[in-house]
């Protein structure tokens, strides 16, 4: 499935939907014409994450054996506002150093255990959400990456095992501020300034993707491609990032983890080529079956 949260246009309530092409169904007025239960927003779907996907998935049966016609429960996407997927996630952790040919072009050490840091609940950001860009805040970068949501608890868990904590994944931009992030060793004041985290459009579960291991990934600038690359480059997968994770605190349904960005940041070039992020700025976040996170800055 693929999950969205999201609001009309002219109304202030959340719902969540299901992404179908270029619309959104409105699985919850479904729901209601067919008299079945279905939870009412995104936080409540991962808590129960299971029944919810089920009773969806009934939901969706139900229709088909009534012969209903889907079309009239569809909304365009141009008639919605994208929300954050998660409201206020526990945890946004976010993993350095993770995508091999990143890590050479940085000069960077080769750890030998995932890096983590953290990221705010303010940093959250929607699909097609404007960016500002704060006056104090020079020397901004993209990053593409792969975002985990945690669908289950877990403490401690097992590598092999760490994939059943997961309900699927998202697109994320981890956002910088690179004169910020390096001011101290942990990152922080860099990475989660307001609206650093985008995340979207869909939250799509595991079951929708073949391989979350080789999955292409791309960014564009303006319509010009500076990233491209696969999750095939990272040096510890989401298995990896799940339990390490997992051995220090417990991992809660609605929990994200950016697993990481791949080569192609402004980072990365030599000083006197390092055209930062400004107003009018667009940026796209390609990743193979998840679709295209789009953000401009202004």
């Amino acid at each position: 499935m693929r999950l969205v949260r999201y609001r009309a246009h002219d109304k202030p309530t959340e719902k969540i939907g299901l992404e179908m092409e270029t619309d959104i169904l409105d699985i919850l007025r479904l729901a209601r014409h067919l008299n079945t239960s279905l939870p009412q927003t995104m936080e409540d779907l991962i808590e129960h994450s299971g029944d919810g996907l089920k009773q969806i998935q009934d939901t969706l049966n139900k229709a088909h054996d009534l012969h209903l016609n889907l079309k009239d429960y569809l909304i365009p996407t141009a008639e919605i506002i994208y929300l954050p997927l998660i409201k206020n996630p526990e945890k946004i952790l976010c993993v350095g150093m993770n995508y091999v040919e990143h890590i050479k072009a940085t000069d960077g050490e080769v750890p030998t255990d995932p890096i983590f840091f953290s990221k705010f609940s303010n940093a959250l950001a929607a699909h097609k959400q404007k960016i500002p860009l704060s006056a104090n805040a020079e020397h901004v970068d993209y990053e593409a990456e792969l975002v985990i949501v945690i669908g289950k608890s877990v403490n401690s868990v097992r590598e092999k095992e760490a994939g059943e904590a997961i309900l699927g994944y998202t697109i994320g931009n981890d956002l910088s501020e690179r004169n910020f992030q390096f001011e101290s060793s942990q990152w922080l004041i860099g990475k989660t300034m307001d609206y650093f985290a985008p995340v979207g459009p869909a939250l799509v579960t595991k079951d929708e993707i073949r391989d979350c291991q080789d999955l292409t990934i791309q960014t564009k600038r303006n319509g010009k491609i500076v990233q491209n690359s696969s999750t095939k480059d990272m040096l510890f997968d989401v298995n990896k990032l799940v339990s390490q994770a997992s051995q220090f605190m417990t991992l809660k349904p609605g929990d994200l983890i950016f697993t990481g960005t791949p080569t192609g940041v402004i980072l990365e070039k030599p000083k006197e080529q390092q055209d930062w992020l400004k107003t009018g700025d667009n940026i796209e976040i390609t990743i193979e079956s998840l679709g295209t996170l789009t953000n401009t800055f202004v």
